[in-house]
């Protein structure tokens, strides 16, 4: 049986439903595609360029993201998951854990101004996503 992406549209989050389905996806599936949301196509495909530099980086560099706690860390694919690579960044709203997860990996300036900028001013402040 072939499961789809849970979507949850942002337009109906304070409803009760449009909540669950969130909890839901974030503990049954771990993904979930949003729709109605406010961010900006040049936004999300700047941060798609982003992300692509980031996985592009040489496996040396993509290493030094250590665990801050256990299992956290960079996770490079395997036999078992050849597609799954991922980082770990562990308090995004922390300046201090930014500034590491950049050093760590090396970032240049644009790249550092892309994942804090871009990020959270545009994205959180000037299109007030928030979910409570």
């Amino acid at each position: 049986m072939v499961e789809t992406i849970p979507v949850i549209d942002l337009e109906k989050i304070s409803e009760q439903f449009e909540c669950k389905k969130l909890r839901d996806a974030c503990e049954k599936s771990g993904c979930f595609r949003i729709i109605n949301h406010s961010i900006p196509l040049s936004l999300m495909a700047e941060m798609k360029m982003v992300v692509e530099a980031l996985h592009d980086l040489p496996i040396d560099i993509k290493k030094n993201n250590k665990d801050v706690i256990p299992g956290s860390g960079y996770l490079a694919p395997s036999a078992f998951n050849p597609l799954l690579q991922s980082f770990g960044l562990y308090d995004m709203g922390s300046s201090q854990a930014m500034h590491d997860f950049c050093s760590q990996l090396d970032a240049t300036p644009h790249q550092r101004y892309a994942y804090v900028y871009l990020f959270f001013k545009k994205m959180i402040e000037e299109n007030g996503i928030f979910i409570n």
